[in-house]
């Protein structure tokens, strides 16, 4: 277990109650890419699980993902379906979007949730009761076949926090592994529940990951041009953020 130099007291809970789990203390906090690049470092398993420490796994669902990517050699990553607090299944596959449907669904995402571009890149509406191929999966969990993970490389630790799951998924697809969404795996996520400060500071991350994966993939590109029109999506994205968490707080007090 690699801790992320954590203050609520989880090193020494992991070291009274399970002394038998390796543990490693990151001075500083790292970021989610670096510290689990640490762990996967430090382990020689077949598969490696990346799980949020805000995820409560259902009985059954780990044996689930591991007899899917075994009896699909061709997966590099598979998800499992992701439950939200409140019981409703969390859309956690989605495809790549092109750029424009990208800046497109930044924008409406804000002003008509129910946007038909929003939709498509978010699979609304495909069939969530069977395992399917899927461009990306959330790295809220994820389980990943080593053997690919050498061929494509480790998490990119550029990102912080935020957009490395679609780029550790990018890249698979780029080096010919599949990833998958399996839905009989089920696992439940606690998202959200941050302070106002702590979602505005989260929102800046996010709009700077998804600015370094546009300059990462496509900065010698031609559409290195799009650039400016993308920092002006991701300024208003931010802005946008601040906003409704202004005026969240104000409704709650």
């Amino acid at each position: 277990m690699v801790d992320n130099a954590s203050s609520d007291g989880t090193p020494e809970f992991m070291k009274d109650n399970y002394p038998r789990v390796r543990l490693i203390r990151n001075p500083v906090n790292l970021g989610f890419a670096a510290a689990n690049n640490i762990a996967i470092k430090n382990t020689s398993s077949r598969y490696i699980l990346l799980l949020n420490s805000d995820c409560m796994v259902y009985p059954g669902s780990l044996n689930t993902l591991v007899d899917f990517m075994e009896k699909n050699r061709g997966a590099g990553i598979a998800g499992p379906g992701i439950i939200n607090s409140d019981g409703t299944m969390q859309l956690s596959c989605r495809r790549f979007p092109s750029f424009f449907d990208a800046a497109a669904h930044s924008v409406l995402a804000h002003i008509y949730p129910d946007n038909p571009v929003s939709k498509k890149y978010k699979l609304s509406d495909v069939d969530r009761d069977r395992p399917f191929k899927v461009d990306w999966v959330s790295g809220s969990c994820m389980i990943i076949r080593r053997k690919a993970l050498e061929n494509t490389g480790l998490l990119d630790e550029n990102y912080f926090m935020y957009v490395e799951d679609l780029d550790i998924c990018y890249r698979m697809w780029k080096k010919g592994w599949e990833v998958h969404y399996v839905p009989h795996s089920r696992i439940l996520h606690h998202a959200g529940g941050s302070s106002r400060k702590g979602r505005i500071r989260a929102s800046f991350r996010m709009q700077k990951s998804v600015f370094y994966f546009f300059w990462k993939n496509y900065g010698k590109s031609w559409k290195v041009i799009l650039a400016p029109f993308l920092v002006m999506v991701l300024v208003f994205r931010f802005i946008s953020s601040v906003i409704g968490s202004v005026f969240t707080g104000r409704h709650k007090r």
